[in-house]
């Protein structure tokens, strides 16, 4: 047997396992973190929050809806609480629930909110609880409600040059704080590791959605970048060797504009469910190619990517603007990814016109710099 046989066969009896326990995880009773909203109530919501029994008076579900998670808004009456309570809980559709434990996307977030910590040094909802259960592979975040103080969009919007500058400025301020930190080997290590069963089901992910791309935006798609796109599956080491030999620090992985909340011009981060060790211009390319409407862009992009560097040299990174600007066109190919994969996956993912919106962004970026030239370039050890 070959060693790329045996971490194939890992990938997939991973996904056999994963969709075995969360079937399981959905029948049997118990688990320290409630399946479904139903499950809070005030004795638990006490207990999370490390408050004497008796603090939380009443809870009730104002609102509910789930998609890649069960998201919660829920009205509550303690001392010392706000009136609502923003919740996270495992997705109620089985197979996203079994793409959450595959990816560890619940788990994820939680490392992450831990890792920002009490002072984060970007804006997100505040975290009250963050609660897993290991065996059962649950979470359950307790965050800061926004509804009536923050505005949201979807990647159908376009952010405007001062708000991409504010986020690009937010971003270089996270990206600083965690430049090259030690962290990923002891606390952060969760977030800088994937196993290699993982990597292997990721590639057969890849694979199944970019071998053939048939979905309801691949009108969208140049038929020579069809092609081009299966290197994420055909050289995926060698992808990934690259992005781990830049310098790591803590990104946020999903910076689409749907993940962002705005109070008044400044920006906040969401859904931290990605968060990983890597290279932070892939933030910066991600959220520029998605949350940008492409003419603005092409204007802007640069001088972003120049802001960029810039931010993080007054924040004490050595940062050189070129080295920059190159690693920012390869990196619209991981939006690119996402965007695709995203549209192919049909609408249980994102609705036909947000994901139609950022696969035509994607393109758009792609073809602006050669992006598959330039990754193909550098992971060759060759100049783009």
């Amino acid at each position: 047997m070959t060693a790329q046989f045996l971490v194939t066969a890992s990938g997939l009896g991973m996904a056999v396992k994963e969709a075995l326990r969360a079937g399981l995880d959905r029948t049997l009773p118990g688990g320290s973190v409630p399946l479904r909203a139903d499950g809070i109530d005030e004795r638990w919501l006490s207990d999370a929050l490390g408050l004497a029994p008796g603090t939380v008076t009443s809870v009730r579900i104002a609102d509910a809806h789930s998609g890649t998670a069960a998201r919660v808004r829920l009205a509550v009456e303690a001392d010392g609480l706000p009136d609502h309570l923003f919740l996270k809980l495992p997705p109620r559709n089985y197979l996203q629930h079994v793409l959450m434990n595959l990816f560890d996307l619940g788990l994820r977030e939680i490392h992450a909110y831990r890792a920002l910590g009490e002072t984060p040094p970007v804006r997100v909802p505040r975290c009250h609880a963050a609660k897993a259960d290991e065996g059962r592979r649950r979470s359950v975040l307790v965050l800061e409600d926004l509804s009536e103080t923050a505005t949201f969009r979807t990647v159908v919007d376009s952010v405007s040059r001062e708000e991409a500058e504010s986020v690009v400025d937010a971003l270089a301020g996270l990206h600083a704080a965690f430049w090259g930190t030690d962290r990923f080997k002891t606390d952060l290590a969760p977030l800088a590791r994937r196993s290699p069963g993982a990597l292997r089901l990721g590639d057969l992910i890849r694979r199944r959605f970019l071998e053939q791309i048939n979905g309801h935006a691949a009108d969208l798609i140049p038929e020579e970048m069809k092609l081009q796109c299966r290197v994420f599956y055909q050289r995926s080491a060698e992808i990934d060797a690259f992005w781990e030999a830049r310098p790591q620090t803590l990104i946020h992985g999903d910076t689409h504009l749907g993940n962002l909340f705005f109070e008044g011009s400044a920006p906040g981060f969401l859904d931290w469910q990605v968060a990983m060790a890597g290279p932070g211009i892939r933030d910066i390319a991600y959220f520029a190619t998605t949350s940008v409407e492409p003419d603005l862009l092409r204007k802007i992009e640069r001088p972003l990517v120049e802001r960029y560097a810039a931010r993080l040299r007054d924040l004490g990174v050595a940062a050189d603007t070129d080295e920059q600007w190159t690693l920012y066109r390869a990196a619209v190919t991981e939006a690119y990814l996402a965007a695709v994969c995203t549209a192919e996956a049909g609408e249980r993912m994102q609705p036909r016109d947000v994901s139609r919106t950022g696969v035509a962004r994607a393109v758009a970026g792609v073809a602006a710099h050669d992006s598959f030239k330039v990754l193909t370039a550098l992971i060759d050890g060759e100049a783009p």
